[in-house]
């Protein structure tokens, strides 16, 4: 698969700087905001009727954050003057469920739970846990030391990584009122992920670091000597774990040796790397940069292919789950999806 040559198969236009992408879990839609508010909707070239759908139009705000849940049944979208909006898919025509205004408090992130219709979202210092399904508040955690920077679920769902100023605290979402798990860091953790197994939680920090902890066994790995903070962060799921780095322009793929990790620095990129993101099933990492280019890594060491630029840079970039579609979004608002090989099917 990761050799094989993806096409351009759509071209689209929003009507400013895309700021997220998210495919459904079953493939079928891929979603996408705007910096101008906009929410965009595309579904199987198979269902005609319902290929683009603009649930909102631009407006006075922005929308920074955007997440199915595990079953595909709602789109949580979160954005400027803290306002969290979701919409249920089920019904031919999506329709508007929940609302909820934090004012001051900008939605930047959101996470849904790996099963449940549970949202988690940053409010401030604290973190809520929503059931969309109900509508009911959850529980709230109070991250304590600095406003919530990232979030993250464990892939059984149990555990929630909470990102902020001295590192990472997780909960065990089963047992709320316990205490966290403490997960220190030099400075402020940027951002946090899991490998797809769950075995290793990841940080991305200001200090220009990046640290690594095998789950249950601290204490942590901590990789220095990044040209400036860490950014975003990728894990691979293939059986044998990649952890993808993106920090200014390059990119550093660690792999774990024996007790040891063993790097491998990517530099082909001109500019400054937006996004980085594996391929589902393989170790084929797809980068943006905001010089427009995108390249995908046969098995994240060597460009295997440049797809067709992004011309203003590229913004953000998402797999569909079979790994055989890939959706860049620009700064100037286009959307480009391209497709494994010569077949001219929808996605899905």
């Amino acid at each position: 698969m990761s050799t094989a040559q993806f096409r351009l198969q759509i071209i689209d236009q929003l009507s400013d700087y895309v700021r997220g992408l998210a495919w459904t879990a079953d493939g079928h839609t891929l979603a996408a905001i705007s910096a101008a508010g906009e929410v965009v909707l595309w579904t199987d070239s198979d269902r005609p009727n319902r290929q683009r759908v603009e649930l909102q139009g631009a407006c006075d705000r922005t929308c920074d954050c955007v997440g199915f849940s595990a079953n595909h049944q709602f789109l949580a979208v979160g954005g400027e003057a803290g306002l969290l909006q979701a919409w249920d898919l089920q019904s031919d025509l999506p329709q508007l469920v929940f609302k909820e205004s934090y004012g001051a408090n900008w939605i930047e992130q959101l996470a849904w739970h790996p099963v449940q219709e549970w949202l988690a979202i940053p409010v401030n210092r604290t973190v809520q846990i929503w059931d969309l399904s109900h509508q009911k508040l959850m529980a709230t955690l109070d991250f304590e030391t600095s406003t919530v920077l990232d979030l993250a679920w464990h892939p059984t769902g149990q555990y929630l990584a909470v990102s902020g100023q001295s590192g990472v605290k997780v909960w065990d979402v089963q047992k709320p009122e316990n205490p966290p798990v403490r997960f220190e860091v030099p400075g402020a953790s940027l951002t946090c992920r899991w490998s797809a197994e769950g075995q290793y939680l990841a940080s991305g920090n200001l200090d220009r670091t990046l640290s690594v902890l095998a789950w249950g066994q601290p204490p942590p790995w901590l990789m220095q000597g990044f040209p400036g903070k860490v950014s975003s962060i990728a894990w691979s799921d293939s059986s044998s774990p990649l952890l993808a780095a993106a920090c200014v322009d390059g990119i550093t793929v660690w792999q774990r040796k024996g007790n040891q990790w063993s790097n491998e620095v990517l530099a082909e990129h001109q500019g400054f790397v937006k996004a980085i993101a594996f391929q589902p099933n393989s170790q084929l990492l797809a980068s943006g940069s905001n010089e427009g280019g995108v390249l995908l890594w046969h098995k994240a060491k060597k460009v295997s292919q440049t797809l067709k630029p992004l011309t203003s840079g590229t913004a953000c970039l998402a797999w569909h789950p079979s790994g055989n579609f890939l959706a860049g979004g620009s700064r100037d608002g286009k959307i480009m999806i391209w497709t494994l090989g010569s077949s001219k099917q929808g996605f899905g």
